[in-house]
């Protein structure tokens, strides 16, 4: 069943449409953030975490601030939520921006919560550097304890090894996992997608006690996760100040804006094309996906179902960012007061049909709108009060668990500085209660379909010697003539046959292939001496008739002699 996208006529005609928009109206550079305001809402940067997440094959550390983040902002949630018992407010957190050397606030939002997940955020750890981002994820609501490990090897991952056998099928990644006393490789495989959910398939996250093993699990597709708040600089922030987030990016941006930082586990959105991005390791989603870097469980899920309607759909997607990359004045704004001015200058379809953000205040007039929104009374805006506090209980729970483990656990010596670093065995402990973000009812009222099975092999704990296949750098997927894999068996849908259809030969290859085997594979072997035999066996009995011809001939020979003996007579 192919799921309801009210906004999918507005994806890359969106993209294509608002980078000519932009490039007519030709709003002025961006100032710096928080010009004159106390809080200056972006529209670019980080996505919240909790939103989603790319899978990292090789998850390293976080990045390093050089300096303390502020307080946390206390939030209070605005009173305009999405539709369904299952949807609660995740807060926000300080993000570091080595581009800006600033702290960017990076807004809670209301997120459906995925089916049997609870939320673990990530903080801030204290090293000798500066200060350490230590990520957020999902985790089962069963959990009770949680397990540190050793850095797994680096990945075995390279991709497809074999055909997809059916129609509609993705590639779950291979991955890591830890058996008693050491790791083995479970590979990947294809498995069939759904376009109504999102495999986010098994992955490590990096923590200052260890390494911990995230199994896959069902989340919502990318216009049902929730409603995204922008991202805020705080120029100044006065004792007691509460903030309440007004700014809704939407999702459809997403699409033709979204980008990737591996290095940071993060994904981003908005004018990221500038080349020097890529040289710094910011990738759009679609040259992340399937590289050596990792995978992108949004992209895979929605390549499947946008190439149903549009084998084109992954080339459009790029050739939209090489317009944008190319063209300085095609590029988005990046603030929301930036936006608004474009969007004073600019014609009126455009203003109805090309959005960034919007202010939440105008998102229920706005019919096609991907999210739906409902009014929450004041009884569920203190129950999920209470639950963006459990949130932050269990947020310094976190920190006090595993900086315990971190400082007891025994550890190999770091050559360079003899300070500990990786554990040399793992470490399981006991973890407080996981704060319940959906109700019980609404839980068992969205089930997801089972999850992909799953095949388990061993393999040594170090690569194998022979070479083996290699994924393709970020770099190497935005090139014109390369596309990362989308899914299996498509006929006539996937990227593949699209760029295989314009050369004749693989039109014709289909039936041919089919009657090779029978007909044509073995003549070939046998015409080459057919032809060089005619010359040698051939040529007697070719050569005869003409012998045997000129008898054929005396006839008319005959004839004169008679005409001749006919004249003789007469003489």
């Amino acid at each position: 069943m192919t799921p309801r996208l009210p906004w999918r006529s507005l994806t890359i005609a969106f993209a294509i449409a608002l980078s000519t928009a932009v490039a007519q109206a030709q709003p002025p550079r961006p100032m710096p953030p928080g010009a004159g305001d106390a809080a200056q809402e972006l529209t670019r940067g980080p996505i919240h975490e909790a939103f989603g997440q790319p899978t990292v094959f090789d998850p390293q550390p976080g990045p390093v601030a050089p300096k303390a983040p502020p307080e946390a902002i206390e939030e209070v949630p605005p009173d305009q939520k999405p539709e369904g018992d299952n949807v609660t407010w995740i807060p926000g957190y300080w993000a570091w921006d080595d581009e800006g050397k600033e702290f960017i606030w990076v807004s809670g939002f209301w997120r459906a919560i995925p089916p049997d997940q609870t939320w673990v955020p990530g903080y801030w750890n204290k090293t000798d550097e500066g200060y350490q981002w230590v990520s957020g994820y999902w985790t089962s609501t069963k959990v009770t304890e949680v397990e540190y490990l050793p850095p797994p090897p680096e990945t075995l991952e390279s991709g497809p090894s074999t055909e997809a056998t059916a129609e509609n099928q993705i590639w779950i990644p291979g991955c890591w996992i830890w058996r008693e006393v050491r790791y083995v490789w479970r590979p990947g495989f294809w498995a069939t997608a759904n376009p109504d959910w999102v495999w986010v398939p098994a992955h490590y996250e990096w923590a200052p006690a260890g390494y911990v093993f995230v199994d896959g699990y069902w989340d919502y597709p990318l216009d049902r996760r929730g409603l995204l708040f922008s991202p805020v600089v705080f120029t100044a922030v006065r004792p007691g100040f509460v903030y309440q987030p007004t700014v809704v990016i939407d999702v459809r941006i997403l699409i033709v804006s979204l980008f990737v930082r591996p290095t940071y586990n993060h994904y981003l959105f908005g004018d990221y094309y500038d080349p020097n991005y890529v040289r710094g390791g910011i990738y759009p989603w679609f040259a992340f996906h399937n590289s050596r870097h990792g995978y992108d469980p949004l992209f895979a899920q929605m390549s499947i179902v946008q190439a149903r309607r549009d084998p084109q759909w992954v080339t459009q997607l790029r050739e939209a960012y090489w317009q944008r990359r190319e063209n300085e004045a095609a590029r988005p704004p990046h603030t929301f007061r930036q936006y608004q001015e474009w969007l004073r200058k600019a014609g009126e379809r455009d203003r109805a049909a090309l959005a960034i953000a919007r202010p939440l205040s105008e998102i229920p007039t706005v019919r096609d709108f991907p999210v739906r929104l409902e009014r929450a009374d004041e009884r569920r805006l203190e129950t999920v009060k209470q639950q963006a506090k459990q949130i932050r209980d269990f947020q310094q729970q976190r920190v006090q668990l595993e900086q315990k483990v971190a400082k007891e656990a025994t550890r190999t010596t770091d050559p360079k500085t003899g300070r500990p670093a990786a554990l040399t065995a793992p470490v399981k402990v006991k973890v407080p209660e996981p704060p319940k973000l959906a109700p019980s009812k609404a839980a068992a009222a969205v089930r997801p379909p089972e999850p992909p099975r799953i095949t388990e092999t061993t393999a040594p704990a170090t690569p194998p010697a022979k070479t083996r296949p290699r994924l393709p750098d970020p770099e190497e997927n935005l090139r014109p003539g390369k596309a990362p894999k989308v899914g299996g068996k498509t006929p006539g849908k996937t990227e593949p046959p699209e760029r295989k259809e314009p050369v004749p030969p693989v039109k014709t290859e289909p039936p041919e292939k089919k009657e090779r085997p029978k007909v044509v594979f073995p003549p070939p072997g046998k015409e080459p001496p057919e032809k060089v035999e005619p010359p040698k066996k051939e040529p007697p009995p070719k050569v005869e008739p003409p012998k045997k011809e000129p008898p054929k001939k005396e006839p008319p020979k005959k004839e004169k002699d008679k005409e001749k003996d006919k004249d003789k007579d007469k003489d």
